[in-house]
């Protein structure tokens, strides 16, 4: 490893697996090893993309969408499974913040990166005063509003844009661009 290069760790902090897997309380024993190991940074998220990816990326199941790149054989089926997971994913913000309480204490000096569902600027602020967490990462909202952090700086906005429709990350297993589709996919 070149002598400064930062090393950051992203942790999940409960994979929502059928059987017992990575919970809070376990995270926690890997974030203190982590930080034992002079790690630069830890990012704390949660979900499995093979048993609960709804639980990576909380709010609506746009399951149009998401069956649309599927073979026909297999939409009746795939549809009937994501309308059961409609209302059950919906962001509840921020969706990690609870689990970055229980490990930003036995960190010590290791920055501690929360993801998941920050969408009021208030929210960040006092994540990031009451000192849950040092840094606040996003995704879906930089893809609706790339300079979105230009705009929290000089105060022009106190929410971002993004609603959580997920259906920019719905684009990609149709080989879509990724880009915001909150109005809906383009018509082919």
């Amino acid at each position: 490893m070149s002598q400064g290069m930062p090393i950051l760790i992203k942790l999940n902090t409960n994979d929502y697996t059928p059987q017992e897997g990575i919970t809070p309380s376990l995270a926690v024993t890997y974030a203190r090893w982590l930080s034992d190991l002079q790690i630069n940074g830890l990012e704390i998220s949660c979900g499995s993309t093979v048993y609960s990816f709804m639980n990576m990326c909380r709010g609506d199941v746009p399951v149009k969408e998401l069956v649309q790149s599927l073979p026909f054989w297999q939409k009746p089926l795939a549809k009937l499974m994501m309308k059961r997971m409609v209302g059950k994913y919906d962001l509840d913000e921020p969706y990690n913040l609870e689990a970055a309480k229980m490990i930003k204490p036995v960190l010590g000096k290791t920055p501690l990166f929360v993801v998941g569902g920050f969408r009021k600027v208030a929210q960040m602020e006092e994540t990031l005063e009451k000192q849950y967490a040092d840094c606040i990462s996003m995704c879906r909202p930089f893809i609706r509003e790339p300079f979105i952090v230009k705009r929290i700086r000089e105060g022009k906005t106190e929410t971002v844009a993004c609603v959580s429709c997920n259906r920019c990350f719905a684009a990609l297993p149709s080989n879509m661009p990724v880009q915001c589709y909150n109005k809906g996919f383009p018509a082919s």
